[in-house]
């Protein structure tokens, strides 16, 4: 029986296959200086963007504020302007921001925001220093300067008002309460002895507590 006889492979040209073999070789060491280059740029342009990002939490926001070689005013403050605070507040926060409020006084699960906000000082106070800084910071060409402002002086003033324990805790659209005032004691130079835990605050106090250092016998 005679088998079939398999037909021998074509010659190869050594000399063109060691070309061809160099060629891919060029052609890979390309691809591969092109990915290194753009891995380069990638991890340049993350660095930037950390650094900026560092840059921009530690800023001094007085220095944004007062930009080196402007004078700061040395003169009083100027005096409160309700209605000015009233249609600021009305704007940038009643008709603007939105926030899970609570609807009912003593309920849970919300913010507390008393429409009635004139009535407290503290929110006063702290709402008027809020406009204050908007006016300062929109008048900045830094286009991270209303960020910083958000995040350092809005965000912050909103959640020390409308906490469960701020200002407007016993307060709700629903109705203003008045919340308590943190006790003070008397001045020091009008109290008898310091009160124990267990005695009542205010007046002039008489008991076992410690003697008062300041009141003058």
């Amino acid at each position: 029986m005679t088998g079939d006889v398999a037909p021998e492979p074509p010659a190869v040209d050594p000399g063109a296959a060691m070309e061809a073999l160099l060629d891919r070789i060029a052609d890979l060491e390309q691809r591969l200086a092109g990915a290194d280059e753009r891995q380069e740029m990638f991890a340049q342009a993350l660095d930037a963007f950390e650094g900026a990002v560092t840059e921009a939490a530690a800023m001094d926001v007085s220095a944004l504020l007062h930009p080196a070689g402007e004078e700061q005013s040395t003169s009083e403050p100027e005096p409160l302007d309700m209605v000015r605070l009233y249609e600021w507040v009305q704007e940038h926060i009643g008709a603007w921001a939105q926030r899970k409020v609570l609807r009912s006084q003593g309920g849970s699960g919300g913010l507390r925001w008393c429409p009635w906000w004139d009535l407290h000082p503290e929110a006063v106070t702290r709402l008027e220093a809020l406009r204050k800084s908007w006016t300062g910071f929109v008048k900045l060409k830094d286009p991270t300067a209303m960020t910083i402002y958000f995040r350092d002086f809005f965000d912050r003033t909103m959640e020390a008002l409308m906490n469960e324990t701020g200002p407007f805790h016993a307060c709700s659209p629903a109705g203003h309460g008045k919340g308590d005032f943190v006790p003070i004691a008397p001045p020091p130079w009008e109290r008898g002895s310091v009160p124990s835990a267990a005695e009542p605050l205010g007046g002039e106090v008489n008991g076992g507590g410690a003697a008062n250092p300041y009141r003058k016998n």
